[in-house]
């Protein structure tokens, strides 16, 4: 429970940045790769590691409340993921005595109005405090995946946080200028050897940077299933479920805004919710299922069935075709501090999304 607390203190007190920053270089005489979105995510990988473990860090930043400060300071302090703990007697963020960290020195970090910039170079030192040692560290910018609305770039890969035990996967993304960061697909990478698995192309989906696949056991044989976050939602995120056969991850076209599946009958049900206000300004609930059975590595779709709910009177009643189609091509749930992030699942074939009367691009602002 400490450890989502921390979490949520360090998100919640976190600027937002939007630059995602790849390092590489050496740890003494080991090849690392560190990755870094400022203030919000960071972790290193030793290049030569064949489990490619991800070392997760926080910001030293949050010790003192300085986060929002970050471009006045000269000196960048990440630690050790494990090594910072909320202290129960005040609640303040603190690092443990063992602590291990990275200290890079004489840091150049400048804004614009888009952009946190980075140095081309990080010098400093990681700390060791399981044996009290420094070990001198140089890294050199090898990627910057920005959101600028100037940038361009195409097909741009981003090691990912979620792995297997077997695989571990990056994220591509493209961007054309004046608009925003598109994630186009996923590779699979074998963890043994790094060979190129899997190529998951053809994708249009929103950017979620290192986070852009979860990983979860979708037809509970115990093996790890990919689930690729296709866009925000006010429920959470929408996934695209692909499973693990043998190795290769095959689609499951499965539709719905929230998706749960049923270990005991092997079932999934897609779902979505519209909200609206009747005639005598009563809220009304329109809610459309699809069914689906598992077999032989397939999610096989069994029927769709829609209701209509009275909340008010607590009444329902099947659907018409007229009620099912303005639930199923209605855009609501629109994030609005947000427009660029679609709500509910309105997207439909091929990214087109129901606005005003007429299918138009899925990604949209408002």
């Amino acid at each position: 429970m400490k450890k989502i607390i921390l979490l949520l203190l360090l998100m919640v007190s976190s600027p937002a940045f939007s630059t995602i920053y790849v390092y590489k270089g050496n740890i003494a005489d080991k090849q690392m790769t560190l990755y870094l979105e400022p203030i919000s995510q960071a972790f290193w990988v030793y290049d030569d590691d064949p489990k490619q473990i991800q070392h997760k860090l926080n910001y030293g930043c949050e010790l003192n409340n300085s986060c929002s400060q970050l471009t006045h300071q000269t000196n960048l302090e990440l630690y050790d993921a494990h090594d910072l703990y909320i202290d129960p007697d005040n609640q303040q963020i603190k690092a443990k005595k063992q602590s291990h960290y990275f200290i890079f020195n004489d840091i150049h970090l400048t804004q614009n109005q888009e952009t946190t910039l980075l140095d081309q170079t990080l010098e400093g030192y990681w700390f060791n405090g399981s044996n009290n040692q420094h070990y001198p560290v140089k890294l050199s910018q090898q990627l910057v995946i920005d959101k600028d609305s100037n940038t361009q770039f195409t097909n741009v890969e981003l090691l990912q946080l979620a792995s297997t035990d077997h695989h571990y996967f990056t994220a591509v993304f493209s961007k054309q200028k004046m608009d925003k960061i598109k994630l186009v697909g996923i590779n699979v990478y074998a963890k043994n050897n790094h060979q190129l698995l899997q190529k998951i192309e053809n994708l249009n989906y929103s950017d979620n940077g290192f986070m852009s696949i979860d990983l979860q056991d979708i037809n509970f044989d115990g093996i790890l299933d990919l689930a690729i976050k296709k866009y925000r939602s006010r429920q959470g995120d929408n996934l695209d479920y692909y499973i693990n056969d043998k190795g290769a991850f095959t689609p499951t076209h499965l539709w719905g805004s929230n998706i749960e599946f049923n270990p005991k009958d092997k079932s999934a049900i897609g779902s979505k919710d519209c909200y609206d206000l009747d005639d005598k300004q009563q809220r009304v609930q329109t809610k459309i299922e699809s069914v689906y059975q598992y077999k032989n590595y397939q999610y096989i779709f069994v029927k769709n069935r829609c209701q209509i709910i009275n909340i008010d009177n607590k009444t329902q009643r099947n659907c018409l075709d007229a009620e099912y189609n303005a639930c199923l091509l209605n855009r609501n749930n629109i994030n609005r501090e947000n427009p660029n992030v679609i709500g509910e699942d309105n997207i439909l074939y091929k990214n087109m999304a129901w606005d005003k009367g007429k299918l138009i691009d899925g990604v949209i602002d408002d």
